[in-house]
C-alpha cells in the first residue's frame, strides 16, 4: 500500500518534465513567416509611435517629450508575446469544443461595457481596470472566429440558407451591442470575416452575394433615411466631399483628413526622415500615435517605406493563407481564414481612412498603431494561428476541406 500510494508522486516530476519537453517541442515549430512579419511591424509601430508622441524640437508640444506612450506599447508587447506562446501550446480541443463558452465570454464582456464602461471620443467602449483602459470589443474579433469556426466545424447542409443564419445569428450577439455602443469602425471588421469562413466553409454562393448586395445597400440607405449619428454623417459628408471635389471643410470635420492625406503627400519619395514629419511634429495632425499612425509613417519613411510596410503584411496575410492551404481540418481552416480576414480587413480601412479613399473610422493598424487592447488582440489572433501550425490535425478521408 506505501508502494502504491508513493508511486505517483515519483513519477509526477517525470510527467511534468515531459509535459515540459512537449510543449518546447512546439515551439520549436512556431511559423517563422508569420511571426517575423509581425514582430518587425510591433517594432516599427513602437519606433514611430515614439517619433509621434515626442517633440524633438519644442518642449511644448501637446504630447511632450515624456508622454511614455512607446513604452507602454513595448510593455503591451511583452504580454502579447507571452499571451501568443500560451495560445499557441493550448491543446486546441479546449478551443474548438469549447465555442459557445468563447461566445458567452464575449457576451459578458460586451454586456460589462454596457454597465460598467467608460466613454471616449463618444463610445462607450472601455472598461477602465486601474491605470488601464481595455477594449472588449478588440478582443471580441478573434473570439468570433474562434466560435464561427467551432459552429461550422463538420456542419451538414453548410449550403442551405439556415446556416447562414445560424451564422449570422452568431455574430450579431457580437455586431449589435458593439454597434450600439457605437463603435462602427469595429462592428465593419465583422462582415468580412463572416463572408469569408461561410465560403471557406463551402456556403451556398448565392445566398452569399444576395446578403452582399443587401448590406452594401444598408449603408447608403442608412444615411439618406438618417439612421446614423450626427458624427457619423458629418464623416461620410466629409468623405463624398473629397471624392466628388468639393471644398471639404478645412478646419471643422475635414481637418483629420486633409491633415492625414498632407502628411502622406509630403513624404514624396524617401521621406523626411525619422523624426522629421512637419504635420506630425508640429501637431498639426491628430490622433497622430493612433489611428493615423500610417500618415506618420508615410511621412517620415516616404513612398520606399510604405512599399515596404505593405510588403511586410502582405508576407504576413499570405503566410497565415498558407497555414490555411496546409491543414485539411476544417475548424483549424477556417480559423486562420478568419484570423487572416481579420487582419486585411483592418488594414484596408486604416490605410484607406488615412489616405482619403474611405470615411473616417476610429480603426487601429494592427500591430503598429498605440493601443494596449488593439495590440494584445492583434497578438491572440497571431497565437490562433500559431496553435494552428504547431499542432496539425489528423482527419479521416481523403478529400481536402
Amino acid at each position: 500500500m506505501t508502494r502504491h500510494c508513493g508511486r505517483p508522486a515519483r513519477e509526477s516530476p517525470v510527467r511534468i518534465k515531459a509535459k515540459l519537453a512537449e510543449k518546447a517541442g512546439l515551439l520549436k515549430a512556431l511559423p517563422l513567416g508569420v511571426l517575423a512579419p509581425a514582430l518587425l511591424l510591433t517594432c516599427a509601430g513602437i519606433a514611430f509611435i515614439f517619433s509621434a508622441s515626442t517633440d524633438f524640437a519644442l518642449s511644448e508640444s501637446s504630447l511632450g517629450a515624456g508622454s511614455g506612450f512607446h513604452l507602454r506599447q513595448a510593455a503591451f508587447a511583452c504580454l502579447g508575446l507571452l499571451i501568443m506562446i500560451g495560445l499557441a501550446v493550448t491543446p486546441q480541443r479546449w478551443l474548438s469544443g469549447g465555442w459557445p463558452l468563447w461566445i458567452a465570454g464575449g457576451m459578458l464582456m460586451l454586456g460589462a461595457v454596457m454597465v460598467f464602461g467608460r466613454t471616449i471620443n463618444g463610445a462607450k467602449s472601455w472598461i477602465s481596470l486601474g491605470p488601464i483602459a481595455l477594449q472588449p470589443s478588440e478582443l471580441c474579433k478573434p473570439l468570433l472566429c474562434v466560435a464561427l469556426a467551432g459552429f461550422l466545424r463538420f456542419r451538414r447542409h453548410i449550403d442551405s440558407l439556415g446556416a447562414l443564419l445560424a451564422c449570422i445569428g452568431i455574430t450579431g450577439l457580437f455586431f449589435v451591442p458593439i454597434l450600439m455602443q457605437p463603435d462602427f469602425g469595429t462592428s465593419m471588421v465583422f462582415i468580412p470575416m463572416v463572408g469569408a469562413m461561410f465560403w471557406v466553409a463551402g456556403g451556398n454562393r448565392l445566398y452569399m452575394w444576395t446578403l452582399a448586395l443587401l448590406g452594401t445597400a444598408a449603408f447608403p440607405s442608412a444615411y439618406l433615411l438618417g439612421l446614423l449619428k450626427p458624427h457619423q454623417v458629418k464623416r461620410i459628408d466629409v468623405y463624398l466631399s473629397s471624392v466628388s471635389g468639393d471644398v471639404m471643410d478645412k478646419t471643422g470635420d475635414g481637418y483629420h483628413m486633409m491633415q492625414s492625406m498632407t502628411a502622406i503627400g509630403s513624404g514624396g519619395f524617401t521621406g523626411k526622415g525619422f523624426g522629421e514629419g512637419t504635420q506630425s511634429q508640429l501637431a498639426f495632425l491628430p490622433e497622430r500615435h493612433t489611428d493615423f499612425i500610417f500618415a506618420v509613417y508615410a511621412e517620415e519613411t516616404g513612398l520606399v517605406g510604405v512599399a515596404l510596410f505593405l510588403l511586410l503584411f502582405f508576407v504576413l496575410l499570405e503566410r497565415m493563407l498558407a497555414v490555411a492551404r496546409n491543414t485539411r481540418e476544417p475548424f483549424s481552416r477556417l480559423l486562420v481564414v478568419g484570423i487572416a480576414t481579420m487582419f486585411f480587413t483592418q488594414v484596408a480601412i486604416n490605410i484607406g481612412m488615412a489616405c482619403g479613399m474611405m470615411p473616417i473610422t476610429g480603426l487601429t493598424l494592427p500591430f503598429v498603431s498605440y493601443g494596449g487592447s488593439s495590440l494584445l488582440t492583434s497578438f491572440v489572433g497571431l497565437g490562433l494561428v500559431a496553435n494552428v501550425a504547431v499542432q496539425p490535425q489528423r482527419v479521416m478521408g481523403r478529400d481536402v476541406f
